[in-house]
């Protein structure tokens, strides 16, 4: 890890830290009301601990959520790798600066591991213990879709990745000599196929296809839910990466997906776009009306070109477009085309108890919408 990259926090590391915390949170509450036994957090690119400034990373945000709780404290077991040792040991001293950290210390790994391509094969971790993990490299070597896997592989498990976009591209467009660290994420038939394709496509159709090609192998290998959040470049309005969710499990989508969205720039609409529009880059205004295209009204062409002649479930509706990997839409989204659609009269809805509160047609999940 580049060690300035610690000096001080920026607005893009301050997001992500929010959206892994805030995950974690809502993750052990679920995992601790339907499971008895020990849980888990990895995290193999750890850092210090602290920013110059003493902004707090990751692990302290994790660490000190843990010592809030003392269920959890008494069923946690952590893992912090940093291949840097003097990172690990700052991390270490931090952690035992915090009051009761004894209650925890005894159950944090601490290691100075390289995670390179073949890290998978030596990573041990109990089937039987969900586990949250996070790799957070500031490149993208070691991180394959085999550890992905390992890293899923027990009952209620889940990853939150940092995905390089910025030099994943560039090293499609380079030569051979990254091939191999593109294969160990991508696949090799797959690297091959997406170098000759990406080569005649302009930067926004790159930037879709290689994402499109990360969620599908993903899916292919391990996940039944993949969810991407977009940072920019600190100094131009330029993709710089992502942070790629993954989980087997639709309440762990539901549940990050509901994260993204409260930490995303939204339109007037209040479609999110699921990248933060930092400061720096866009200014406060986070929110624009497009004149060309409104993701809304994309929505209400793709319901009634979806539930044409049908009567669906509106809880239904929303889990069908919601939990698509490819949508940006939320309930609300879902709820506000069905009030379009109905004004428009495209759409009936039955089953109401109230029409109106405050002024606003409800859309009850348990009604149904009956499309003409």
């Amino acid at each position: 890890m580049n060690q300035d990259f610690f000096d001080e926090q920026t607005e893009q590391s301050r997001k992500k830290a929010k959206i892994v915390h805030d995950y974690f949170v809502a993750w052990a509450r679920v995992i601790k009301s339907h499971w008895t036994g020990p849980i888990g957090y990895i995290d193999l690119y750890c850092g210090p601990g602290k920013y110059s400034d003493g902004t707090p990373s990751v692990p302290l945000l994790i660490i000190n959520e843990i010592l809030n709780d003392s269920e959890l404290a008494s069923r946690m077991f952590l893992v912090f790798n940093d291949a840097d040792g003097e990172n690990i040991r700052k991390l270490e001293e931090e952690i035992k600066a915090i009051p009761k950290s004894e209650d925890i210390i005894k159950r944090i790994a601490f290691s100075t591991n390289i995670v390179d391509g073949e890290f998978w094969e030596k990573i041990r971790i109990n089937p039987q213990i969900p586990v949250l993990s996070y790799i957070d490299p500031f490149g993208y070597k070691g991180l394959t879709i085999e550890l992905i896997k390992k890293l899923l592989a027990s009952k209620g498990s889940d990853c939150i990745f940092f995905f390089n976009y910025n030099r994943i591209n560039m090293a499609f467009s380079s030569n051979p000599y990254f091939d191999e660290h593109l294969s160990a994420l991508f696949g090799k038939e797959k690297t091959t196929r997406l170098k000759k394709e990406l080569a005649s496509l302009a930067p926004s159709e790159r930037e879709k296809t290689v994402i499109d090609a990360l969620v599908e192998t993903l899916k292919e290998n391990t996940a039944d839910y993949v969810l991407p959040f977009k940072f920019y470049c600190t100094d131009m309005k330029r993709t710089s990466h992502y942070i790629i969710f993954v989980t087997k499990h639709i309440a762990g989508c539901r549940i990050m997906k509901s994260i993204m969205y409260t930490n995303s720039a939204k339109d007037v609409d209040a479609v999110a776009s699921f990248e933060l529009k930092d400061r720096a880059n866009f200014g406060s205004q986070s929110e624009q009306l497009s004149l060309f295209s409104r993701p809304l009204d994309e929505l209400c062409e793709l319901l009634k070109e979806k539930y044409k002649g049908r009567s669906e479930n509106i809880k239904v509706i929303c889990n069908e477009i919601v939990y698509d990997n490819c949508s940006v839409f939320m309930p609300n989204n879902v709820k506000d085309a069905l009030r379009r659609l109905e004004n428009e009269g495209v759409v009936k809805i039955e089953g109401r108890k109230k029409a109106t509160i405050n002024g606003l047609k409800t859309m009850p999940d348990e009604a149904f919408a009956i499309f003409m």
